[in-house]
């Protein structure tokens, strides 16, 4: 059996260890038992989910872009002045700026669309 396969099994086992363990504990320790809302979507309608999420989702987009960012300008510091390093750097920051503007972009359009959407069924 392969490594992954031991590791996927082992891990679906104290899984599956850990949920009978929940399951049949006392109910004193599962009224503790609280998870946090990381979304922070509690008594929200559909709408606000719906644009949480694609907050949420154009937030991690909007890392990657910075990161991308931060690649372009290194491999731009670090071209030694060879041209096609300095044009691949340059064409990173370029697209990388491009991306951070359409993230914007599409938050603020789709967030325009729910609203309207809400403000005509209501």
């Amino acid at each position: 059996m392969s490594t992954i396969l031991k590791k996927i099994l082992s891990l679906s086992i104290i899984l599956f260890l850990a949920v009978i363990l929940l399951k049949f504990s006392s109910p004193a320790a599962q009224a503790d038992v609280t998870l946090p809302d990381p979304l922070n979507l509690q008594g929200k309608d559909l709408t606000e989910v719906i644009l949480r999420i694609l907050q949420v989702s154009l937030g991690f987009v909007g890392i990657v872009a910075l990161l991308m960012f931060i690649i372009g300008g290194f491999e731009f510091l670090m071209s030694g002045g060879n041209q096609n390093l300095i044009k691949k750097g340059k064409d990173t920051l370029v697209w990388a700026s491009i991306g951070i503007v359409v993230i914007l972009l599409s938050y603020s359009i789709l967030k325009f669309i729910f609203e309207r959407i809400v403000n005509v069924s209501k």
